[in-house]
């Protein structure tokens, strides 16, 4: 079986369970557990077609969150 490489670096991919972090509509949505292949050198994702449409269903699903979170929020443009 051939391994599959990362087309940023071409290190070695391994399936993971990440966090993934989606603006929809002008809020921000965090999205746990979500399946993905990341880069074992550089940490880039890579996203099955299936998994998209999974995030596309979570986020239209109007479904309520298993929990909300309060995010700090800065803007380096004001630190100048």
């Amino acid at each position: 079986m051939n391994e599959q490489r990362c087309l940023m670096c071409q290190g070695a991919l391994e399936a993971q369970r990440v966090t993934r972090i989606q603006e929809y509509q002008g809020r921000w949505i965090v999205i746990e557990n979500l399946p993905a292949l990341v880069c074992r050198q550089c940490g880039e994702r890579y996203y099955m077609p299936d998994i998209h449409d999974l995030v596309v269903r979570l986020i239209q699903s109007h479904t309520e969150p298993v929990r909300t979170e309060t995010v700090a929020v800065y803007d380096a443009a004001q630190i100048a």
